[in-house]
């Protein structure tokens, strides 16, 4: 819930502060049109232990795989940014981002008469993967940095873009099935196979990226075990994410954009099957299962991941959105199509069979408080779940993803890895960017 100033008749919360704060640093920076500061990449550099002279060796090319949210999204007409942006970000993120589920494509599409839009998919994919708001600067950069602690390292080791180094951009709004991104991760890797003289890639994933490389696997088997060397999968939501999912449908979260209100984030969830994919797994053994409590007419009620998609379904009925740009209200509830399709997606990358010669290794945030329920007080009807105050209990993480869940992907790891840090800050740590070094170079534990 947070701190809250009263100055005279107005009352200011901290987060109200922390994004008037961000907006007036990227405003004096982009008036001084200052370039990244050279101290700022130093300490960065320093800090991953990047190696200061490359080191042309014959490695495998690595293929990048970004997780939600972690993609640059763009006008595909113009190509205009719209996500992420700081500034008037609800306006564009309204206007760009906001979709309808089509059942038979299985696909958001735009709303009518919308601009199409999609992942930025220049610099051999890695432009829109490695910092998500190019136009900001230290320190709004730590904010949005997202690959380019890794892109750098590799690069200062030989990898090339282009030639030995790929990302795979993805729209995030979509299943992690969607044929297009499957399509695009086969002809990434087949690309860089060719580039390389038929050597297998690795594969780095963080995040949501994780499952989408678990889909493929499915998809295709065979093809994955002839092409993949090493997968390093890191912050993945194994069996899904924890509250923090629950709380997108109940109450809205702004996605890891503070410019974004809680409420038009879910406007775009409640539409995006991805989001939906990432509820806690049913059928999972959880020994700590993210939950949602509440006393209902008197009566003490816990729902945990079996039980909660039809009080989540009752508290959205009469949830609506007013679409842009004239503001007609149009009903919105909970998606039972984009549900049905997450179960089927969820239940394929329950159970990988990863091929054993395919190197797997896991890394996982810990040592922070991550959302595990979230505990309402007294209620008469659902409904009220999507406005009234709740207190959330935590358990350990990565601030998104618990523990449990990031370890539990049922697959042989060559090795696991705990790392004390928060789910973005996991791509900027050493140790963390030393493991993904030991797999892309098939070296042992030193």
């Amino acid at each position: 819930m947070g701190q809250v100033w009263q100055l005279g008749k107005w009352s200011v919360s901290w987060r109200q502060v922390s994004v008037g704060f961000l907006f007036l640093l990227t405003a004096v920076f982009e008036s001084l049109s200052v370039p990244l500061a050279g101290g700022h990449e130093s300490s960065s550099a320093d800090s991953v232990g990047r190696h200061p002279t490359p080191i042309n060796i014959s490695v495998s090319p690595v293929v990048l795989i970004p997780g939600i949210g972690g993609s640059i999204i763009s006008d595909k007409k113009s190509g205009l940014r719209v996500w992420i942006r700081l500034s008037s970000a609800s306006f564009y993120f309204q206007r760009f981002m906001w979709g309808n589920y089509n059942v038979t494509t299985e696909t958001m599409e735009p709303l009518p008469g919308q601009p199409e839009t999609g992942p930025l998919l220049s610099g051999y994919g890695l432009d829109g993967i490695r910092n998500l708001d190019p136009s900001s600067h230290w320190p709004i950069y730590d904010f949005v940095v997202y690959y380019d602690a890794i892109i750098r390292v590799l690069q200062s080791q030989g990898w090339i873009a282009g030639q030995s180094l790929f990302g795979v951009p993805w729209d995030w709004r979509q299943s992690m099935c969607w044929p297009p991104t499957m399509l695009s991760l086969k002809q990434t890797i087949t690309t860089a196979m060719k580039k390389n003289g038929g050597r297998k890639v690795s594969l780095i994933s963080h995040s949501m990226g994780g499952l989408v490389v678990k889909c493929f696997l499915a998809k295709y088997p065979d093809f994955f075990e002839q092409s993949v060397d090493a997968w390093v999968g890191i912050g993945t939501p194994h069996q899904g994410a924890g509250a923090k999912i629950l709380l997108e449908f109940l109450q809205g979260y702004d996605l890891g954009n503070y410019a974004i209100k809680s409420e038009d984030a879910k406007a775009l969830s409640l539409e995006a099957p991805s989001v939906y994919e990432l509820l806690p797994q049913e059928e999972f053994p959880w020994q700590q299962p993210p939950f949602i409590t509440m006393d209902k007419d008197g009566v003490a009620i816990r729902l945990l991941p079996r039980t909660y998609s039809q009080p989540i379904r009752e508290a959205l009925t009469n949830h609506t959105r007013k679409l842009p740009p004239d503001h007609a209200v149009s009903p919105e509830p909970f998606n039972d199509e984009c549900f049905a399709l997450s179960k089927r997606t969820r239940s394929l990358v329950a159970s990988p069979l990863l091929p054993p010669s395919v190197r797997y290794y896991n890394v996982h945030g810990m040592g922070q408080a991550t959302p595990l329920g979230l505990m309402f007080g007294n209620i008469s009807r659902y409904e009220e779940l999507t406005t009234k105050k709740y207190t959330l209990s935590n358990t350990d993480g990565d601030g998104t993803v618990p523990v449990e869940s990031a370890v539990a992907h049922g697959m042989t790891a060559r090795a696991t890895l705990g790392v004390s840090s928060t789910h973005m800050a996991l791509l900027q740590q050493k140790a963390t960017i030393d493991l993904i070094l030991r797999a892309v170079y098939d070296r042992e534990e030193e």
